[in-house]
């Protein structure tokens, strides 16, 4: 396929604007994916490119939310390996699942997640509420359910993880969105690794986006670690808005 100059500029910015929204509260793969899609590149290779390239700019958000000092590596690194596990169990189960019934359940979850987010996001909580017993087994189940669900479908996981570390683990807005990116970034990096190995990445299209990704996520990131509690929650309803959407686009329309 021949791609136009004002092709790559398009490319640029949305995959910019989606690496920017995915910085702050996750679903930067509701944007880049039909963007890809749009510009015509090989279905086979979609998920491997937008791996790759959501990969690659969230090493730079993750870089600097662990500069900022934002990760809590004592309760985050259960959810690491728990996302892992459910992400790997997820991807063997998503064959028995018919996407309508995923939607279906999606448009059920995303008005009670508005519900939670309206309720209890603003609440000032602390951690040491908690014991270290708690810490590890909410980060844990938090991990695996969420990973697991990134494994069946994916769209919205880094959303969904924010608003579980708010609400479970009582993070602050910046804490939540800054692990929340960690936690996601680790399972996207193995899926990253098997696509590269299968050789399913359009790299004509994955260079261009790879930069607009970075820049994108570099601006995010820094917007999270100076003025969090204007910036998240605002992003936070803007996806899941987008998410519903597309659902229900997908079950009634499509």
């Amino acid at each position: 396929m021949e791609i136009e100059l004002w092709q790559y500029f398009s490319v640029f910015l949305l995959i910019g604007f989606a690496g920017f929204i995915d910085s702050i509260a996750g679903g930067g793969g509701l944007i880049s994916v039909p963007t890809y899609l749009a510009l015509g590149v090989p279905t086979e290779l979609i998920l491997g490119t937008n791996k790759c390239v959501s990969s690659s700019g969230t090493s730079f958000a993750v870089f600097r939310y662990i500069r900022s000092g934002s990760i809590l590596w004592s309760t985050v690194v259960y959810a690491i390996l728990a996302a892992l596990a459910g992400s790997a169990i997820g991807a063997s189960l998503s064959s028995y699942l018919s996407r309508s019934i995923i939607f279906t359940m999606l448009l059920t979850v995303i008005p009670v997640l508005f519900y939670l987010q309206a309720r209890h996001m603003g609440e000032k909580r602390s951690q040491t509420e908690l014991t270290q017993a708690q810490v590890a087994f909410r980060s844990t189940l938090a991990g695996f359910i969420i990973g697991g669900y990134d494994g069946i479908f994916g769209p919205g996981t880094g959303t969904f993880l924010l608003l579980a570390f708010m609400l479970f683990l009582h993070m602050s807005t910046k804490e939540a969105s800054a692990n929340a990116r960690i936690v996601n970034y680790a399972s996207n990096i193995s899926a990253f690794i098997y696509f590269l190995y299968q050789g399913r990445i359009f790299w004509p299209i994955a260079l261009v986006a790879i930069g607009g990704a970075i820049c994108g996520n570099w601006l995010g990131s820094g917007l999270v670690i100076n003025n969090a509690d204007k910036v998240v929650v605002p992003v936070f309803r803007f996806v899941l808005t987008l998410l519903m959407l597309k659902c229900g686009y997908d079950l009634f329309l499509a």
